[in-house]
């Protein structure tokens, strides 16, 4: 799936496969460097391996963030050891304040002209037309 300019970011998919996101919006697929952000971690840290180990090891990871908040909540609430609130986070993202200009849209290649039309709805498990709602 591709990311949107300023929503959130979908899930990391720790079994990648070649359609499988997130997805920058100019269509390519997120470095190993973007997916650590998009989990909250420094840019200090690395991780090794191919390109299919690494996003494994990326998706199956606790984001750093979340558990930063979850340490807290434990220390507290276990723990019974208060917590000083007014020392921030790490690693909070900041605001972003402005997003990417939209781009044009560009026209359908001829060659796949002949391929619009009125077509049956896909029968797979996605929201199409023949999904059952329990």
């Amino acid at each position: 799936m591709k990311l949107a300019k300023s929503r959130p970011s979908w899930t990391i998919q720790a079994q990648p496969g070649s359609a499988i996101g997130p997805l920058h919006w100019l269509n390519r697929r997120l470095s190993a460097r973007e997916l650590l952000r998009l989990q909250t971690f420094p840019d200090s840290y690395s991780v090794t391996g191919g390109r299919t180990e690494v996003q494994r090891q990326i998706g199956n990871a606790v984001p750093r963030l979340m558990g930063d908040v979850f340490g807290r909540a434990i220390r507290e609430q276990l723990l019974d050891d208060p917590v000083d609130h007014s020392i921030p986070l790490k690693l909070i993202p900041r605001k972003q304040t402005s997003t990417p200009e939209v781009e044009p849209l560009l026209p359908v290649p001829e060659k796949y002209i002949h391929l619009m039309g009125e077509h049956t709805a896909h029968p797979g498990t996605g929201k199409g037309y023949s999904v059952v709602e329990k």
